[in-house]
């Protein structure tokens, strides 16, 4: 048996990203790079040196040096501590393909689902014995109505028990990323859970507070979110998960892209909607999403502009009149795309 915190210590996550091949850019207090587990086009992997942890923004992978390598070798928990433990950090060898995707290894689809809902039943129950947790989500502008019909819920202590208890697969809930070891990943982080048909799909989870890495994903392909319960014929699309609950709470149809990664199919899944309404940060990356979004979805993409010093939608949701402000932005850059049609015409 190895002792697995000693060797999270004894492997610092950026000598391991280093010596697996991985350039990595000093910014500020992180370090980046060009993502090795999906087709990164620009540095989204984000190492933190202070929590010994990485996430890409760009597919939602993330965790700890154990799991880095579990990632890129495509191996299971043990034999990724077993890998680290060894005298030398492997390599990829030179000009190997990525890895396809984020699921390490791959996992069974009908052995997952039960072991999801069960989870987010789990935390969801949880939630309303937090007073704490529906605080901060009122400070976020998320009131009770919105945790009920979402499901939102709260990481605790306990998960293995209920999973035992109703005879799941635990090395399965290891591959799902809800366990690491004896650790109950999303302990501690509001739960904001994908459902099809009232019942959860995949989940993500975020901190209370804002040390990163702030979000974690199921390993486990990630959705559009919202998109099964969009039935307009208009849509917003936001950039995270708490933009998306913002709109939601004010009565939008909306889904959130969770990241700035624009693959193929999310704009296919668009193209139902007759209008689209992107409401991105207006960060460089934010930008270039909308732009690319626009250029996939043509007409039917409406970049919205929120005002000048608001950092994403659910900063502006803190505002007493967020709501009227931003349904007079959706307005004008209606108008604006209407406008802009006509002159083509």
């Amino acid at each position: 048996m190895h002792d697995t915190d000693a060797i999270r210590r004894g492997h610092p996550i950026a000598d391991v990203a280093v010596a697996s091949g991985l350039e990595l850019r000093q910014t500020g207090g992180r370090l980046t790079a060009v993502c090795p587990f999906h087709g990164d086009g620009r540095p989204s992997l984000v190492i933190y040196p202070a929590s010994q942890s990485y996430y890409c923004f760009g597919c939602g992978a993330g965790g700890d040096v154990i799991d880095f390598m579990s990632r890129l070798h495509r191996v299971d928990f043990r034999e990724a501590v077993a890998l680290l433990a060894g005298s030398q950090v492997p390599t990829m060898p030179a000009g190997a393909p990525h890895p396809p995707n984020v699921a390490v290894p791959e996992v069974d689809r009908m052995k997952a689902a039960p072991i999801i809902e069960t989870a987010a039943a789990f935390y969801e129950e949880a939630v309303w014995s937090r007073p704490e947790v529906l605080d901060y989500l009122a400070s976020r502008g998320i009131h009770e109505g919105t945790v009920r019909r979402f499901r939102l819920g709260f990481g605790i202590p306990g998960l293995v028990a209920e999973l035992r208890d109703r005879n799941l697969d635990i090395e399965t809930a290891h591959q799902l990323g809800l366990l690491d070891g004896d650790r109950e990943c999303f302990a501690g982080r509001t739960i904001i859970p994908e459902l099809v048909d009232g019942r959860a799909t995949w989940l993500t989870g975020r901190r209370l507070t804002d040390r990163e890495p702030r979000y974690l994903n199921l390993r486990f392909p990630k959705p559009l979110l919202g998109l099964a319960s969009a039935k307009g014929e208009a849509v917003v699309v936001t950039e995270g998960p708490f933009d998306w609950l913002t709109a939601v709470e004010w009565g939008f149809w909306a889904v959130a892209l969770l990241g700035t990664r624009v693959p193929g199919k999310v704009a296919q899944s668009l193209e139902r909607f007759e209008d689209v309404y992107l409401v991105l940060d207006p960060d460089e990356a934010g930008r270039e999403a909308t732009k690319e979004l626009h250029e996939r979805l043509g007409d039917r993409a409406v970049p919205v502009a929120l005002p000048p010093g608001v950092s994403d939608l659910n900063g502006l949701g803190l505002r007493p009149d967020g709501r009227s402000i931003f349904a007079r932005c959706i307005l004008q850059a209606g108008h604006e795309a209407r406008a802009a049609r006509q002159r083509a015409a």
